[in-house]
């Protein structure tokens, strides 16, 4: 399948990334979209990683586009914008994962003899498809409509800008936005995974356990191949479950980062570093700050640095701390594929074993702790803030000691169910 449209990300001079939505057909950004993205989010310092969502989002509309044959431009000069049905049916698309839409762009489903529309082929779709449900999350698709109301809005006043007030189109096509916008706000999916019911969990005791068995570079049930990745990979599940840092963060560390002396490694912030060769740049999203490492955690990441990753190849070329089997740095893809190989070779592990689930085990084990350690709610929130890199006035703390109190409780309640006594007939 040949993808149309492609998000590319370039690195400038200066270190900065800037990402572009490409036509393939003709290897140049779309104008408009380029436009949007450098006036509302580039020149607002918003992050580069912000900016390929966004560009994702827009992705969606411009395929929407091509399935409907609507032309945004002719719309806007006509004094339209969009019916309620394609709205509708634009919201219908953001449910859907990017590669199913792509799919369904290039197999060309829309018949224009026949006037076939989008809902149609959705439908022709879900009747054929093995697997009629696979959608992405809620708030996923909440993004994605967010975005793209975002650009038609921009699109739309840019237009009326460029008109007279007295303009023939001007009356229609703000009537149109009128219409279009909040349709598009009420058609936001609500996010499903903030409520307690079915927020996600940490790894239980049993898989942890079983999880540095598998990772021990000498044990036989290690998935990984190679000496350098079976070190450097078990490092970094126990950088993981130790510190409880995110992807970006574990990336971006640097040699100089980690102090050996003090058993200290300095999270830091790092927009668009010039000596970063990755394309897409691993970034910390949370504050600065200082983690200790263990005895045990500094003397492993010390034989890595000396006794492993010294020995290979390019490794010397750059600071960074984890490196590919090439010598460049780790990146996120490669990250990835780490733990997908976990999964695949250790079939008992739960489906669950990646990053940001250790993040949440990380996360369990430190609300155990402070109850061992005797403290108040209060000073755990400021302890997990700090640790995590929120700020202090966060309310994300507060959301893993809810959890953490709701497990408690459904404990205690087991136990005074257990002790309950069915009374003897005295009669």
């Amino acid at each position: 399948m040949s993808v149309r449209y492609a998000v590319k990300n370039v690195v400038f001079e200066s270190g900065e990334r800037f990402a572009f939505l490409v036509d393939r057909r003709t290897g140049l950004p779309e104008f408009d979209v380029t436009v949007f993205t450098l006036v509302e989010f580039r020149q607002r310092d918003r992050a580069s990683a912000t900016i390929e969502q966004v560009l994702r989002s827009i992705k969606v509309f411009v395929l929407f586009c091509d399935l409907q044959e609507i032309v945004l431009e002719e719309r806007l000069r006509d004094g339209r914008l969009l019916e309620m049905g394609e709205v509708d049916a634009l919201a219908q698309l953001c449910r859907l994962p990017l590669d199913l839409i792509e799919s369904r762009a290039e197999e060309g489903l829309v018949d224009s003899s026949a006037s076939r529309k989008l809902i149609a082929s959705l439908e022709t779709y879900r009747a054929r498809s093995k697997a009629p449900n696979r959608e992405v999350a809620g708030d996923s698709a909440g993004v994605r409509v967010r975005y793209i109301r975002q650009y038609l809005k921009w699109r739309v006043d840019r237009h009326l800008l460029s008109l007279s007030t007295r303009h023939p189109t001007h009356a229609a096509l703000s009537l149109a936005k009128d219409v279009v916008i909040p349709a598009l706000d009420a058609r936001v999916a609500a996010a499903k995974g903030r409520n307690s019911a079915n927020a996600r969990t940490g790894l239980s005791e049993e898989a942890q356990t079983r999880l540095w068995e598998v990772i021990e570079p000498d044990s036989q049930q290690n998935p990984w191949t190679g000496r350098h990745t079976k070190v450097r990979n078990a490092l970094i599940v126990r950088w993981f479950m130790g510190l409880g840092v995110r992807r970006g963060e574990l990336l971006g560390v640097k040699l100089s980062d980690v102090d050996l002396r003090k058993n200290e490694v300095f999270i830091a912030r790092r927009p668009d570093d010039k000596v970063d060769p990755r394309a897409h740049q691993p970034n910390t999203k949370t504050h600065d700050r200082q983690l200790v490492l263990s005895d045990d955690l500094a003397r492993r990441t010390q034989a890595y640095i000396i006794e492993v990753r010294r020995e290979i190849a390019g490794a010397r070329k750059h600071p960074f701390l984890f490196v590919a089997n090439g010598g460049q740095p780790l990146s996120l893809r490669g990250l990835n594929k780490i733990f997908s190989v976990l999964r695949q070779r250790c079939p008992d592990l739960p489906e669950e074993v990646f990053p940001h689930a250790i993040r949440h085990t990380w996360n369990d084990n430190f609300s155990k702790t402070m109850d061992e350690q005797g403290e108040t709610s209060e000073h755990e929130k400021k302890m997990r803030s700090r640790l995590m890199g929120w700020n202090p006035s966060s309310e994300t703390a507060d959301t893993y000691n809810k959890r953490h109190i709701e497990r408690k409780s459904k404990k205690a309640s087991i136990e005074l169910q257990q002790k309950m006594v069915i009374p003897s007939d005295e009669s």
